[in-house]
């Protein structure tokens, strides 16, 4: 007497719904942490006729400058003062030394103002900096 035997292929079945379950999860965490990410604190960008805009600005330390003297370390939309400013630059170059700075200074910001945050970048030793512009 022959058992009739069952081909392997008859038996397996591949359920996929758990699979396409977790694709849009993955999805969906990844939407919504990209927004959380880009925000920044709001600041008109001023426009240059001769302005270079840098291909890559990662890995930069953001600096943001309101109109109304206020300045935000990345996207942290808590105002600082210069002192703390010049302090959180300290410990960034102390950890990166070739540190590299992008200010994004509000068109209306008056110069005194930029120049307190160049003056700051200078006393801790931070040498590469830009000014965040658009071109013309």
């Amino acid at each position: 007497m022959r058992l009739h035997q069952k081909s392997i292929s008859e038996d397996l079945e591949l359920d996929m719904s758990p699979m396409i379950d977790m694709v849009f999860l993955l999805l969906i965490f990844f939407i919504v942490a990209s927004q959380v990410i880009d925000e920044k604190p709001t600041v008109a960008i001023p426009t240059a006729a001769y302005g270079k805009v840098p291909p890559d600005t990662t890995g930069r330390l953001m600096i943001s400058v309101s109109k109304d003297e206020k300045f935000f370390i990345q996207s942290d939309t808590t105002p600082r003062t210069i002192e703390e400013v010049q302090d959180m630059i300290e410990m960034e170059i102390y950890a990166d030394p070739d540190l590299r700075v992008l200010i994004r200074a509000d068109s209306e910001t008056k110069y005194k103002t930029n120049e307190q945050i160049t003056l700051a970048c200078a006393a801790v030793g931070a040498q590469d900096l830009i000014y965040s512009v658009f071109e013309e």
